[in-house]
């Protein structure tokens, strides 16, 4: 890696993404910072496993860092010190960047969205002959909440990646974040993206809770990636099963998926362990990696 320089800690993980991402300067992408502010001005390590598993990634790959400010604490932290803290990772020091929705926006796509719609459909919590009711509330909240929180997100990163001194690389992780890679894409697009989704992926028949306007944007969005990690062999298979049948894009069952998105055609391959997509005429590539578990519903959001 070039740029700000790697961290000396982790020597073997540093020299490996050095060797494999040279010149690529590093932005990961989370609803939670790795670290949160105390009223005396110190920082605590930020909740939830899935900040606690990137902070060696974000050390390794010395990467900035971009979150959701979600509490008054952090709001007053971005309008007093603004943009660009440093703060502690797991053994080195990083910088983190804000995006600063209202108090309102936050609620309805956390609080409304994110939790629990998305969050209970990727665990099939909803007895979808009854529930969930799509009422003005979730349309207001889809509209007003989820889509301008990571359109803000999304203009933190393109703000990042465009003071750069190299391409970046943008490591977007989770739910709460499924519109974020297209929205860079279109702003970037030298940008090497890659989106993991730490929750199950439904079927497309589950899938159809949701309106047309609501689920066809998460699959776009998406679809903006270079690369899309799932955590298990069923995982990538329900999505591209949920590209075929939601989005009306082609399978094969041996060749993969061909889709026709943001005019170009893209192929995606599956692997005993793994499924990866390599576009034709365009440089974007989706790599959907296999991971087993032992538990498909994991934890509660944080």
């Amino acid at each position: 890696m070039t740029g700000k320089g790697l961290p000396k800690t982790d020597g073997s993980l540093r020299g490996y993404v050095g060797r494999t991402l040279p010149g690529r300067s590093a932005i990961l992408v989370s609803n939670r910072g790795p670290s949160e502010p105390r009223d005396d001005g110190t920082f605590r390590r930020g909740a939830g496993g899935v900040v606690t598993g990137l902070l060696t990634l974000a050390e390794a790959t010395g990467a900035d860092w971009v979150a959701c400010a979600r509490t008054d604490a952090e709001r007053n932290l971005v309008e007093r010190d603004g943009q660009g803290l440093k703060v502690p990772l797991a053994r080195a020091q990083g910088r983190l960047y804000y995006a600063t929705p209202t108090r309102e926006q936050y609620e309805m796509y956390y609080g409304v969205i994110a939790n629990p719609v998305l969050w209970f459909i990727q665990h099939y919590l909803w007895d979808i002959g009854n529930e969930p009711v799509i009422d003005d509330r979730i349309h207001q909240a889809w509209t007003d909440g989820y889509v301008q929180v990571n359109l803000q997100m999304a203009e933190k990163v393109i703000e990042i990646a465009n003071a750069a001194h190299n391409p970046p690389l943008v490591l977007v992780h989770d739910y709460q974040l499924y519109l974020v890679p297209r929205l860079v894409r279109q702003a970037v697009p030298d940008a090497l993206i890659q989106h993991f989704v730490h929750v199950p992926w439904p079927t497309p028949q589950y899938w159809k809770v949701l309106p047309k306007h609501m689920r066809d944007p998460i699959l776009e969005g998406l679809l903006g990636c270079d690369i899309v990690g799932f955590q298990s062999s069923l995982d990538v298979r329900n999505f591209l099963l949920t590209c075929e049948e939601n989005l009306g894009l082609q399978v094969d069952e041996h060749e993969g998926l061909w889709s026709r998105a943001a005019g170009s055609s893209m192929r995606v391959t599956t692997r005993s362990r793994s499924t990866s997509a390599r576009s034709c005429g365009s440089p974007r590539r989706v790599a959907s990696t296999a991971r087993k578990r032992t538990s498909r519903c994991g934890d509660r959001p944080t």
